[in-house]
This record gives structure tokens, C-alpha cells and sequence, in this order.
């Protein structure tokens, strides 16, 4: 099965759905989400009291199959203050988005790449951690070419608008989404913080009935998180602190010669390959497929349909 299969990842929240979780779509692009993973994923995650996310990105994993009380976490301050405003119903928040959302709906198509470009000259100009700023900065993840999010030397996104979405009609549904109700329960759930995840683990006591998803930045020459780089060493940390984690947790990343080395041959872990086809290669900078590696350091039962 390719595990980019949409109707395996309807079938996997679908099946969370009977246990009595509510599952919901992501809130917003994010690059390397496991949405299409879920169906390898989801079966695979075990029965836990908390839920933990030290590099919570899109939060695919949580909203499609989490329903504990849970703590996600992720470096990029825009991220985070974007869930932040989406948890506390931010009224100048929702304001700026429909702004934004009813000048797009009377804009000609030839028009809307100055809504867009208007939208990443204010972000770039803002200061940090504001409302405004977390509102720009998710319709940037929406319409920008190839869902990427770039920056140049002076840390100002530049990645140029994408002419195919000019043609979206469902950026008003995109935003009604973050006020749902199955969003709305789902981040009730959910506590979040802005740590290096090192800082993050450190604040608590881990139980044995905890579980932990863990999806950092790929080891590979794009390894760049933001305007952080997440080095080789920053790889070894989180092997470490992976190795000494005292509840349960579930790494998914791509299989490299340092991941290989990193969590090979250790007793109590169990590693499992997949291939993956990415939806995009800008410009062929990298290969469509991968080969991911699922590393758990519990027993997982084996997905109901393993990826071809």
C-alpha cells in the first residue's frame, strides 16, 4: 500500500474515532507532516496516560489520534503562537485572517499575488509572538510555492507566492476549520510550549504509561529547522535522551547512515523500514523516494497493511 493512500488515512482516524477519540485534520501545511504515515502510524501507537510531541510541527499524529492529555512542543515561535491563538479563540487573531479572507474572495485571480506579497512584507516587518504576525504567517504556509518556508541571511521569509493557489476557493473553509468544533476540542487537550525539546523533556517526570511521537527535522543536507539548523550533534542528543525516556515512544524519520548508527543494535528498540514517496521535489533537489524508519523501544503490532 503506498502509505500516501487518502482513504488508508481516512480508515486509520476512522478506527481512533471507534475507541472514542475525535479525530480532526491538521490546522495548517506544515513541511514533512505524517498525515499520510497515519495508517502505518496510527496502529502502531500504544495505550498511554499522556501524550508528548517534542517537535510538533503540523500535529498530524495528535489530531488524528491522540486524545490524552498532551503536551506538544516546537521550537518555531511563529508556530506556536499561531496554536496559541487558535486555543484562546484570539479575537485580533480571527479579525486579520477574514480580513485577509474577504480581500482574497474579491481580488481577481491576476490580483491575489498582492495579497499574498502584502501578507509576507508585513510579517517580515513584525515583531515577534503577535497575533498578527501568527495570522500572516499561516496564510504564508497556505499559499506559498511548494508549501516551502525559507528564509534569506537577514532571517526574512522569501519564498515567492504560489500561482497555482490563486485559484483556491477554500481559504474561508481553511479558516473556519480553526474554529470547528473538533479543533476546538482537540486544542483544549493540548499545552504548548517553545523549548529546544532537550529543555522540554527536562520538564517533567516521565511514567511508563506515557507515550511520546517523535518526528524531528531529517537528518539530510535540508536538516535546516527555520533559522536553526538541527545538526548532527543535536541528532546524538536526541538519541540519548530517546535512549534513557522512561514511558514509551514511537521516532519516525528517514533511514540514514547516522540514524542507522544512532539507533542500531540497541536491546530494547525495535526499528521498522517503509518507503515513502514525497508529494514534492522543488526543482529535483532530492530524491521522491525514501526510506523511513520507525523506531520504537516497545513491541508495535504490525500495521493492518504494511506500505509497498
Amino acid at each position: 500500500m503506498p502509505v500516501s493512500d487518502a482513504a488508508a488515512v481516512r480508515t486509520a482516524g476512522r478506527e481512533h474515532a471507534d475507541r472514542g477519540l475525535a479525530p480532526c485534520r491538521p490546522l495548517l501545511k506544515w513541511p514533512g507532516g505524517k498525515r499520510s504515515e497515519l495508517p502505518l502510524i496510527a496502529p502502531r501507537i500504544p495505550e498511554h496516560s499522556r501524550y508528548f510531541e517534542p517537535f510538533f510541527g503540523g500535529g498530524s499524529v495528535y489530531f488524528a489520534a491522540i486524545d490524552a492529555e498532551s503536551f506538544a512542543n516546537d521550537l518555531h515561535p511563529d508556530l506556536m503562537e499561531f496554536y496559541r491563538c487558535v486555543k484562546h479563540n484570539d479575537e485580533r487573531f480571527f479579525q486579520h485572517l477574514y480580513s485577509i479572507v474577504d480581500d482574497w474572495e474579491r481580488a481577481s485571480l491576476v490580483g491575489r499575488d498582492a495579497i499574498y506579497y502584502d501578507c509576507r512584507d508585513r510579517y517580515n516587518a513584525s515583531p515577534p509572538t503577535t497575533a498578527q504576525r501568527a495570522a500572516d504567517f499561516f496564510l504564508l504556509r497556505e499559499l506559498a510555492y511548494g508549501g516551502m518556508f525559507r528564509v534569506n541571511a537577514n532571517g526574512h521569509f522569501n519564498v515567492p507566492f504560489g500561482q497555482a493557489y490563486a485559484k483556491n476557493k477554500n481559504l474561508r473553509e481553511k479558516v473556519d476549520h480553526l474554529r470547528s468544533d473538533a479543533a476546538v476540542a482537540k486544542m483544549k487537550r493540548l499545552n504548548l510550549s517553545a523549548l529546544d525539546f532537550a529543555d522540554f523533556l527536562d520538564g517533567f517526570e516521565f511514567r511508563p504509561a506515557d507515550f511520546m511521537f517523535v518526528d524531528p527535522p531529517y537528518d539530510s543536507s535540508f536538516s535546516k529547522y527555520d533559522t536553526l539548523d538541527f545538526t548532527e550533534q543535536d541528532q546524538r542528543r536526541l538519541a540519548k535522551a530517546l535512549m534513557q525516556f522512561t514511558g514509551r515512544f514511537m521516532l519516525v524519520c528517514k533511514a540514514t547512515p547516522l540514524i542507522e548508527d544512532l539507533y542500531h543494535g540497541a536491546e530494547h528498540l525495535r526499528v521498522h523500514h517503509y518507503e515513502y514517496q514525497y508529494k514534492f521535489n522543488i526543482k529535483g533537489r532530492f530524491s521522491r523516494s525514501s526510506t523511513h524508519a520507525m523506531i520504537t523501544n516497545y513491541e508495535a503490532a504490525p500495521a493492518a497493511r504494511e506500505a509497498s
